[in-house]
């Protein structure tokens, strides 16, 4: 399944129609489409709003998959952004491998594992509308080349539920930091010229998914299943074991270790279960 945020409806009507999408009347939250494999949600311009929208998108429709489907799951924020950098043309599709969060400085970075037809950069998320004017005389210092609204809040709220690796920013260079008039047309130009694009990211992203979820032998999950209620690992730590055990087989091409140790053991507080999964990351990272 793929979950998909846009911020404006304006990005969201190419998808929707690319992808024959139906409004979900019953979401009385945020403007909801649903397919059979894709689910898409309009958030809302800002980086909490983005946040609160991946949240209830993930929170709201992962609890009805199957325990083995969850780790084919991906989700991608796709939007406009501006480019500092004017070697970026107008409709540039880049795939973000770094996202800086203007305000706190603090930077996120999803864990891009597929080959894909996108050029990668990086993407600042500001508060506020970022102008030219404001970056050339200094009023506003940039990291990145690109900007935008939404990504960190996107990032944070979905590495809640997601590891880095199902977690995917798709940003299409919709101007130069120098728009005076909001244009919705334009908007829905520069995301449907991306649409082939970014429909193979797509495939290549839902058969690494896929690849991946199968890495699992049926013993091994029950196992890592065990050991995630005895240790009683929160959302994000179960997805932190499921990430290791898969890329611990991929590494080294054998079996998983035995952890039964580690099932059988029964936490009373949440230190010893983060004591615990922290030998577990050294037995699979490290040996």
């Amino acid at each position: 399944m793929i979950y998909v945020v846009t911020a404006l409806p304006y990005e969201a009507s190419p998808i929707i129609k690319k992808y024959g999408l139906k409004r979900d009347e019953a979401c009385r939250h945020f403007p909801l489409y649903r397919a059979d494999n894709m689910v898409l949600i309009v958030s809302g311009v800002g980086k909490l709003a983005s946040a609160m929208a991946t949240a209830y998108l993930l929170a709201q429709n992962m609890k009805h998959e199957e325990a083995k489907e969850e780790e084919s799951l991906a989700v991608i924020n796709i939007g406009v952004c501006g480019a500092v950098d004017q070697r970026y043309p107008i409709g540039t599709s880049v795939l973000i491998y770094k996202v800086i969060d203007h305000e706190t400085g603090k930077q996120y970075f999803p864990d891009i594992l597929i080959q894909h037809p996108f050029e990668e950069g990086s993407v600042e998320t500001c508060n506020q509308v970022v102008r030219r004017e404001d970056v050339l005389s200094s009023r506003v210092e940039l990291q990145a080349n690109l900007v935008d609204m939404e990504a960190s809040g996107f990032f944070q709220a979905a590495s809640r539920f997601l590891a880095p690796h199902q977690i995917y920013i798709v940003k299409v260079v919709g101007d130069h930091l120098d728009v005076v008039d909001f244009n919705g047309q334009r908007v829905t130009q520069c995301i449907t010229g991306a649409l082939e694009a970014m429909d193979e990211l797509l495939k290549q992203v839902q058969k690494v998914c896929r690849v991946e979820s199968d890495v699992l032998t049926p013993d091994e999950r029950l196992q890592l299943g065990q050991v995630k209620q005895s240790l009683r690992l929160t959302v994000t730590q179960s997805h932190q074991l499921m990430d290791m055990a898969r890329r611990y087989k991929l590494r080294t091409g054998r079996s998983l270790p035995d952890l039964s140790e580690f099932a059988r053991t029964e936490v009373k507080v949440k230190a010893e279960g983060r004591k615990a999964l922290e030998k577990i990351r050294r037995l699979l990272l490290y040996e």
